[in-house]
Parts: C-alpha cells; structure tokens; sequence
C-alpha cells in the first residue's frame, strides 16, 4: 500500500468508561446510480424514503445531496483482532444511502466500539437502546482491533460492514424508480476506514491506497464528539476519489482507444464534463475541523489540481473530436 498521513499530533488515549465509544469501523461504497438520466431532487428524496414515516435529510447547495434513515441492523459477530486472535462484538449497526446531484449513489455502515458492561451476553432490548453502538468482550488493545478490521480480506467471517453498506446499495438499485440503465460503465468503489476516539485526541487522517483495485484505507482519530465529521469526511473523500478514478481511468483511457480506432467518444466526454465535473466540491465549508482536515489532505495529494488536470485533458479530447468530427462504428 501507499499512504498518506496528515497527523496533526494527536495520540489515542484509553476510554474514560465503559459506554463511551474508544474506536468506530465503517465501509463506504460508490457507484453511480443505475439510471439513464440525472434524478430530479423529489425522485431522488422518495428514492431515499427507506423507512416509510421516517424523515429523509436533504440539502440544495453547493450540491444537491439526499441521505435516508438510518437503518439498525443487530449483530453478534466474531472480531478480528490482529496479534491476538478473535474477539466478539455484540450490538447494533447503523447504514444509511446518499445519492449526490441525482447521479452518484453511496452506501455506508458504521459502528461506535465501547467496553461491554457485562462478561455474557445481553437481551437484545439492551443493545437496541444504543443504536450504532458495539460492545466488545474483552479488553483487546484498540490498534490491534483497527489492524485487524482494515486488513481482514474476509470481513463476511466477522463484523461485516461489506455486506452491510452492499445491501443498501442494492436496495437503492433495485427500485423501481430506476430504469436500471446508466450512461457510463464504471466500477463501485470501495473505502473502508477506522479511527480511535479519545476525549482529547485532535483530528488526525491517513490514507492508504490498496493494491486491490478501487479500494482504500482511512485511519483517523479525533474526540468522540468529532465522530459526525469523520464519517463526513470519509463519505467525502470516497465521492472525489470515485470522481478522479473514473474521469482518469475510465472515461480517458476510452476516449483515447476510441479516437485511436476512428469512433466516436464524445457522448462519454460530454458525460464526464457536464454530469460528474460540477461534483468536485471538495467540503472544506461545512466545519473548520473538515477544513483541516481537506486542506492537509489536498496539500500531500494535491488531489484537486490532478482532478483539474484530468479535466483539462477531457477539454481536449472533446475539441479535438469537434474539429476532426470521427465515424462512429
């Protein structure tokens, strides 16, 4: 893997109590959604409608954006803990979609880990009173829960929050709001991201790039209090890191193979330039601790100037067949 960490010098502490979360786990999945033109924001907030009666969250500026209800889902589950083997976690996790400007469909699970308040099992009443909260047996050391989740290949073994954010993406796809078409081919990516959580950590991220394709890894820290704006983070960081995959090796590596075989790639190119451009909207107005943290992350990656070079070269490619007009095959 290659990393990139922007620390800001905050270190984990040991959680003051039992009920107060030490760690949180969550996977992020994106896509774009299986229709063939842009939703309207009414169509995308009934899309979101998961839970009839249950409110849908939504906002107009700077980019459209609808999230669902969460949704609960119990689990009793083996932990994988690396240097010391298993351990189980009993609890509630919490999923919800968001689809972005009609277009982009994200699923995400996440979990709060806390000490369990008792050696055996619970009735479910007890874990249901803590929605998005997982108690762990046992006292395992918090770096060795987050190596172990980041680097389990087979999280369907243990707390599988894959197969969790997966299904909510297909329940979104499969809606018959859709017309189940889209106007690109690109792959689902993946980012799965863990962070410790401490009274008085500061904000902290580092980024992996997996050697697995479209998948990365987030290790962040902050207070428990931060936790909101660490999930915002990673859900986008995911948004723009699918955004430059897909304009950068999907959407120009064609275009070029099609120009090279005399076909025309101009619908992909105008796609690219009027659907997915206007979504590079790095977050940096929603808090001062995002923009912190966007402003590092952007200054080890330069993240959007090499999404700004990619789009200079689908300029390009889009003048370059409007002056030398190609046969389609």
């Amino acid at each position: 893997m290659s990393r990139t960490t922007t620390d800001y010098g905050a270190r984990l502490a040991q959680p003051e109590d039992a009920t107060r979360p030490f760690l949180a786990l969550g996977e992020i999945r994106t896509c774009l959604i299986q229709n063939r033109g842009t939703l309207s924001q009414p169509t995308s907030v009934a899309l979101m409608q998961l839970t009839p009666g249950s409110p849908v969250s939504k906002v107009d500026r700077p980019v459209r954006r609808v999230v669902s209800p969460e949704q609960v889902t119990g689990v009793d589950c083996r932990l994988q803990i690396a240097r010391e083997g298993r351990g189980r976690a009993i609890g509630t996790v919490l999923s919800h979609a968001v689809v972005t400007n009609g277009r982009i469909l994200q699923g995400t699970a996440h979990a709060a880990l806390t000490k369990a308040t008792s050696d055996e099992r619970r009735e479910w009443q007890h874990y249901l009173r803590r929605r998005g909260a997982l108690e762990v047996l046992g006292s395992p050391k918090p770096q060795n829960v987050i190596d172990g989740y980041l680097t389990d290949l087979s999280p369907a073994r243990g707390l599988d929050l894959t197969s969790i954010s997966d299904r909510i993406i297909d329940t979104v796809q499969q809606s018959n709001l859709l017309n189940h078409s889209t106007a690109l081919r690109a792959s689902t990516a993946v980012v799965r991201w863990a962070a410790t959580l401490a009274p008085d950590a500061k904000p902290t991220v580092g980024i992996l790039k997996s050697d697995l394709s479209n998948f990365h890894v987030i290790r962040l820290s902050g207070t428990p209090e931060d936790l909101p704006m660490l999930i915002r983070f990673c859900q986008e960081f995911a948004l723009h890191e699918w955004l430059l995959t897909t304009v950068q090796d999907v959407i120009i590596p064609r275009a070029e193979t099609d120009i090279a075989r005399d076909r025309d790639p101009l619908d992909a190119l105008l796609f690219a330039l009027n659907e997915l451009v206007p979504l590079w909207m790095p977050p940096t107005y929603l808090s001062p601790g995002m923009k912190a943290l966007w402003d590092a992350l952007e200054s080890r990656t330069h993240f959007s100037l090499l999404f700004g070079r990619q789009v200079s070269r689908i300029r390009d490619l889009r003048d370059q067949v409007r002056i030398r007009p190609l046969r389609r095959s």
